[in-house]
């Protein structure tokens, strides 16, 4: 019953389109989209509407895994509530939505979006940047989506800024319809830490198929209930309540985040999250990548093939961008020489003294806020050089 009011909904819509749909066939086209999913998976499709919408598939699956599990992208995406009026992704011009429950809104305006850049590793993963208006507000929003390649999870970095000349107040949201895995039926569950999200089995227990939001900026809310409901959550503009309501039941259901906002003139607040898709209902953010061994020079260690200076060998720590390094840990010969933790993420040199007059080698591990490592390994065998000879001349 659930999917033929869904049909019934785009049905509609079509009929009401049908004279433009003669007129111009390419109206249902979608928006435009970039794909930052990896071939070799597990999510081979993470699909960015020019407007912040999205759409996910998982290597394992036949169907998309938000709703329609046929559309890219789909009734998933970005929205935020500001002054009275509610901001969302342009639905209608999508193949087919059911996000009617959102009510009244006003669509995105596109202003960019570049290509999908880097090499889908943990230092350069797969991106994508896309700049969108917020009607009259003065609000513009730059949303950078990021993947690497073999997690089952990518992260989405939403930045609001506030071009006005006053301070804007409001409520961003993050949000899907889960069409679980090949199924438009499931369970919620919530995670640690504010994270929420649909599961194949109830409270995600026994651990089973699971699609979720996980915050990485706190003081988030989150919801799971009747796909419906969670787009007239939205469509209420209020926060969400911290609740789960068929984390017990099975109904075709949704989930997502929100954040309270309150941005002066000028300024600019940035909101982030994993979305996560595990077929083993592994929940939470991505693990960090295993590093075994060296991996070229990631951090910077100073070339080995000129005279080093033992008595104060120093070098810059290079990272990627949008990441902080919170922990660096350098080993000399094997015995730890420093060990660094940082709570603000301003290092960005390291100073080792007294080191071997002779050959040595130094490993640097250096951890992001992301929980990714980089990793650098370099020999050195110091510099053989003369005694210096003083001699007094005269004229």
């Amino acid at each position: 019953m659930e999917r033929r009011r869904r049909r019934s909904t785009a049905a509609a819509l079509c009929t009401a389109l049908a004279g433009v749909a003669l007129a111009a066939p390419a109206a249902f086209a979608g928006p435009p989209f970039q794909n930052i999913g990896s071939p070799g998976g597990p999510l081979t499709t993470v699909a960015v509407g020019n407007e912040l919408s999205c759409q996910v598939q998982h290597t394992g699956d036949t169907s998309l895994e938000l709703y329609p599990s046929s559309t890219t992208p789909g009734d998933c995406g970005t929205f935020v509530a500001t002054g009275g009026a509610l901001y969302a992704p342009d639905f209608a011009s999508h193949d087919t939505t059911a996000t009617s429950g959102l009510g009244t809104f006003t669509p995105f305006a596109a202003v960019s979006q570049t290509p999908r850049s880097g090499s889908g590793t943990a230092s350069d993963p797969f991106k994508v940047v896309t700049v969108a208006g917020v009607g009259a507000t003065g609000l513009r929003i730059t949303e950078t989506d990021s993947y690497v390649n073999g997690q089952e999870a990518y992260r989405t970095d939403v930045a609001v800024q506030n071009t006005s000349g006053g301070t804007v107040a409001g409520t961003l949201y993050r949000a899907g319809d889960c069409f679980l895995q090949n199924t438009d039926q499931g369970f919620g569950f919530v995670g640690p830490n504010g994270s929420v999200g649909c599961s194949a089995n109830a409270n995600n227990t026994p651990p089973n198929r699971i699609e979720e939001w996980v915050p990485i900026t706190g003081g988030n809310a989150w919801t799971e209930d009747h796909f419906s409901a969670v787009w007239g959550k939205i469509g209420a503009q209020a926060p969400f309540a911290n609740d789960c309501v068929h984390c017990a039941d099975i109904t075709d259901n949704g989930a997502g985040l929100s954040w309270g906002f309150n941005i002066p003139a000028g300024q600019t607040q940035t909101f982030s999250h994993f979305t996560t898709f595990s077929p083993t209902g592994r929940a939470g953010a991505p693990p960090p990548p295993t590093v075994t061994g060296p991996t070229g020079n990631p951090l910077g260690l100073p070339s080995n093939r000129r005279c080093v200076d033992t008595r104060k060998f120093r070098f810059k720590l290079h990272h990627p961008s949008r990441t902080r390094i919170v922990d660096v840990l350098v080993l000399i010969n094997g015995k730890s020489k420093l060990h660094l933790q940082v709570t603000d993420g301003s290092i960005n040199k390291v100073t080792l003294k007294k080191l071997p007059q002779r050959k040595f080698k130094v490993k640097i591990t250096a951890t992001q806020d992301s929980g990714s490592q980089l990793i650098s390994v370099r020999t050195y065998k110091g510099c053989k050089k003369s005694r210096p000879h003083t001699r007094r001349g005269h004229r």
